[in-house]
């Protein structure tokens, strides 16, 4: 369908290339519509990586779609179902507040520190991944789905021109999304969630709940779940009633109490913590993940 080098720009939405993709979307059936938008957003927005989660309500998340030329990438899909999840921007993001649209790493991270966290290093840094831009819908029942579009090193990031254009064309791949997902979804992935998937996923969510109860004063783990959560400290401010001054203090002494240096560093200790199986109810998962380490020491 697209031959030679393709950019999304104003150009391309004018020329005919973009009204066969158009004309191919809505001639095709539901399996080889999906097919189509990810063969063919792949090749308008330089993307070497498609990616489709889809993260059911109180449910761990399910991968639909995956296509990548990394093994590394193809290992880390049960470490990602497994918690790293929980600390995905991009999650974060659509946990937070309901979102329909196209959605770019630099409108969810905070850049300088991202870069030196353990979802980075893991996700992107270890397997030479540098951008990442997706389209997020409801899935009408409660979850989301997530496509997502990245790139490795050699396509450099994209531009805000890219964002811009990949935010023009959101309806035309939201629509063909919401039509033709479920076409390509193995038949386990549309079943009901076995009960161990909702158990895990419990657990996780419980042991967030939890995480550093047992180390904080009631004001410190109010701002440390909310750290959890990806919020950015006007915002804890503004939900506590506080100064921000006031939000640094509380951040200063949790690092201080945890003994980290930074967001990146509360999430690496939270990883931590959950893949060990440190989780026991509602107890706080880090005071038993430090009582096995001072038994072991």
């Amino acid at each position: 369908m697209l031959s030679g080098p393709i950019m999304l720009s104003d150009q391309f939405l004018l020329s005919a290339g973009w009204y066969d993709i158009l004309a191919t979307l809505i001639a095709a059936d539901d399996a080889a519509k999906a097919n189509v938008l990810f063969d063919s957003f792949s090749a308008i927005l330089r993307s070497d990586e498609v990616m489709l989660f889809h993260f059911r309500r109180d449910v761990l998340p399910s991968i639909i779609e995956h296509r990548t030329m990394r093994d590394e990438r193809r290992q880390q899909i049960a470490e990602y179902r497994n918690g790293f999840y929980l600390i995905d921007p991009f999650f974060l993001s659509i946990e937070r507040a309901t979102r329909s649209g196209a959605i770019s790493l630099r409108e969810v991270v905070d850049e300088e520190s991202f870069g030196h966290s353990e979802f980075y290093r893991r996700h992107y840094s270890d397997t030479g991944l540098v951008d990442e831009l997706c389209y997020c819908l409801s899935d009408g029942d409660g979850g989301h789905l997530l496509l997502s579009f990245a790139r490795y090193g050699r396509a450099g990031r994209y531009s805000a021109a890219d964002i811009a254009h990949a935010k023009t064309v959101a309806p035309v791949v939201l629509a063909t999304l919401a039509s033709s997902w479920r076409s390509i979804a193995t038949p386990g992935a549309l079943m009901p969630p076995t009960s161990a998937d909702v158990q895990l996923h419990l657990d996780l969510r419980r042991a967030r709940s939890n995480f550093g109860r047992s180390a904080l004063t009631d004001r410190e783990f109010e701002v440390v779940q909310m750290l959890l959560r990806g919020y950015p400290l006007d915002i804890i401010s503004t939900r506590l009633g506080v100064a921000e001054g006031t939000t640094r203090v509380h951040r200063r002494n949790i690092y201080r109490k945890l003994d980290i240096g930074s967001q990146a560093e509360l999430f690496s200790l939270f990883i931590d913590v959950v893949s060990e199986g440190h989780i026991d109810g509602d107890d706080d998962p880090l005071r038993r993940y430090h009582q096995v380490r001072q038994r072991a020491g």
